[in-house]
């Protein structure tokens, strides 16, 4: 009876032994499968804080009006050409908005008001820098302006392309970012195997971005320490002129209105 006994506790000490080894190995996948879970989502966490190609589109979309204009660098807002910041306020004002809204004179010329080019300025530079208005000349367009309408009259001719901004990196710090863009050129001919080869930047800028109270605003414009292979040679020879980049975004904002509108007026299923 003794050996029986002792037969039976144990039995039941395998049987709790067996129990606890069970437990154990459950607990042990759920341990691992855990934190396996837990560094996926910690990678995917990382990759998407390094990951700034949003950041990236929005500064190339914003950029993209003074780009065009291929402005000479500038240490400040003060010391660059004001005309050049007028006209890209210009730029981005019909870059941004709805065109077909506003008003068109006699000859189909757009009437733009200066509320909304100040608006969009701010967007670029900040709230503090105030435009200038008045009319001006740039290489041989008339930008007239309306102090009684507080509008200007935009001209528009052919185009035949400018430069687009490609962001390469951004830099941050507390206090400011610096944009290192590329400029595509527009596509000048053909290759020998008859595509266009306007995929590389010709020459590179840094603009930087000081920190103000809501937000980074354009403070300066820098010659960047990343150079383009054969970049002066590049630079004399394919830059726009100030008519074709009047017709490029002109375009490129009535194209936008068509298709809002179109949008706009298409029932819904």
């Amino acid at each position: 009876m003794a050996w029986k006994r002792q037969t039976k506790e144990e039995h039941m000490r395998m049987r709790r032994r067996r129990r606890r080894q069970l437990i154990g190995g459950i607990l042990s996948v759920l341990i691992v499968v855990g934190a396996v879970t837990l560094v996926g989502a910690l990678g995917r966490n990382v990759a998407k804080l390094f990951d700034n190609t949003k950041e990236k589109e929005s500064y190339q979309k914003l950029l993209a009006p003074l780009v065009m204009l291929d402005p000479v660098p500038f240490d400040s807002l003060e010391t660059a050409d004001q005309n050049m910041l007028l006209q890209t306020a210009i730029w981005e004002t019909i870059y941004n908005e709805d065109i077909s809204k506003y008003d068109r004179d006699e000859l189909g010329t757009l009437i733009l008001p200066t509320v909304d080019i100040d608006k969009n300025a701010a967007l670029l530079f900040g709230k503090g820098y105030k435009l200038q208005h008045a009319s001006f000349n740039a290489s041989g367009m008339d930008f007239v302006y309306n102090e009684e309408t507080k509008s200007y009259l935009i001209p528009v001719t052919g185009t035949t392309g400018s430069y687009t901004p490609q962001v390469e990196h951004i830099r941050s710090s507390v206090k400011e970012k610096r944009v290192t863009v590329g400029y595509l050129a527009p596509p000048m001919g053909f290759s020998m195997d008859g595509a266009t080869d306007n995929t590389k930047p010709v020459k590179y800028y840094d603009f930087i971005f000081t920190r103000q109270d809501d937000g980074y605003y354009l403070s300066a414009m820098k010659e960047s320490e990343k150079k383009a292979e054969g970049q002066t040679t590049a630079v004399s020879s394919s830059a726009p002129n100030q008519g074709d980049i009047a017709g490029e975004i002109m375009q490129k904002a009535e194209a936008a209105a068509s298709a809002n509108s179109a949008a706009s007026s298409t029932p819904a299923a």
